[in-house]
């Protein structure tokens, strides 16, 4: 597990926002190896489902979700994305490097639009190089 250095973080939350702003997204998050929330946040104004220690706990869960998935990476190949559409929420865990960038959404978003500009933003900051 590498530190980010402040600019690193400010690049990662400008990539965050830059995605927050898609139709019915409500929080874009990167989470670190450890599960911890290392930029990112809620859009304006949206309320979270979860309350902060639950949040926390969510995305430990998520992280290690991503690392018992990698396990079957040698037979089945690397995870590209993980989504799960709940009744009150689309979660969706994109892998970038060590980290994970998640995403939540409203139930009914277009969840292979959101993949798709979520990679080409954070691909194109190497973020695994972070």
């Amino acid at each position: 597990m590498a530190s980010l250095t402040a600019e690193q973080v400010k690049i990662l939350n400008s990539a965050c926002h830059e995605l927050l702003k898609e139709d019915k997204v409500r929080h874009v998050g990167v989470i670190n190896d450890l599960g911890h929330l290392v930029a990112g946040g809620f859009r304006d104004g949206v309320k979270p489902l979860l309350n902060e220690q639950k949040m926390k706990m969510m995305y430990m869960q998520m992280h290690l979700d991503f690392t018992m998935r990698q396990e079957s990476d040698d037979a089945l190949g690397e995870i590209d994305y993980i989504a799960s559409r709940r009744k009150h929420n689309l979660v969706i865990s994109v892998p970038e490097g060590e980290n994970l960038v998640l995403i939540t959404a409203e139930p009914d978003a277009d969840d292979r639009k959101i993949i798709k500009r979520a990679e080409e933003l954070f691909d194109n900051i190497s973020i695994s190089s972070i």
